[in-house]
């Protein structure tokens, strides 16, 4: 298990920095130290490979941020912590903007197997969004989630293209729409699921 769990931390930090069709299976290969053959044992193609890369990835992100979130107290802490969770994650050193994001456009939403993910992804953050919303929004929480969901998405690509501080103005105009308090996000603190 040991040389499969290398080849996915390997592609895990190569596709997340340089993007999935830049990174060929040989440089993987190469960069974890296996041979062909024990990488196609593991993984039977690329796609293959990719997928097991957003599937582990989803599962670290999730957990993480779950346990950001159980570990607030009331349900205005609780949402906070999502934002803040993503504004460490965005200041941190392995921060290369959102893999799921990146596989939808580079593979061109073709295979369904990739798209399926990243849709499942989004679709559970806002899931978990809204189950912290209903307490505060009641009906209003289902399409208040959504918005959630699309502005943490657009806060990705910001804090990737500008910088972990671009999305603050973002930020200072949505804390007062969800109720909360619009004091500055909090940076401080590791990132530790995003290490491959």
């Amino acid at each position: 298990m040991a040389k499969r769990d290398d080849i996915l931390a390997t592609a895990t930090r190569l596709f997340g920095a340089y993007g999935y069709h830049a990174v060929g299976v040989d440089r993987i290969r190469d960069e974890a130290g296996v041979s062909k053959m024990t990488l196609y044992h593991h993984f039977a193609g690329k796609e293959a490979l990719v997928e097991a890369v957003l599937e582990q990835r989803h599962a670290r992100f999730m957990a993480s941020l779950a346990a950001a979130v159980e570990s607030a107290g009331s349900t205005d802490a609780r949402l906070r912590a999502v934002f803040d969770w993503h504004a460490r994650w965005f200041a941190a050193e392995h921060f290369h903007g959102c893999m799921f994001l990146k596989a939808t456009e580079e593979y061109a939403r073709e295979p369904a197997s990739l798209l399926a993910l990243s849709r499942r992804h989004k679709a559970e953050v806002r899931a978990l969004v809204e189950d912290i919303l209903v307490g505060m929004h009641g009906e209003a929480a289902s399409p208040m989630a959504r918005l959630v969901q699309v502005t943490l998405d657009g806060m990705i690509v910001n804090a990737y293209l500008f910088g972990p501080e671009a999305v603050d103005e973002a930020w200072a105009a949505l804390a007062p729409l969800l109720g909360l308090e619009a004091r500055p996000l909090d940076r401080e603190g590791e990132a530790d699921w995003t290490r491959p």
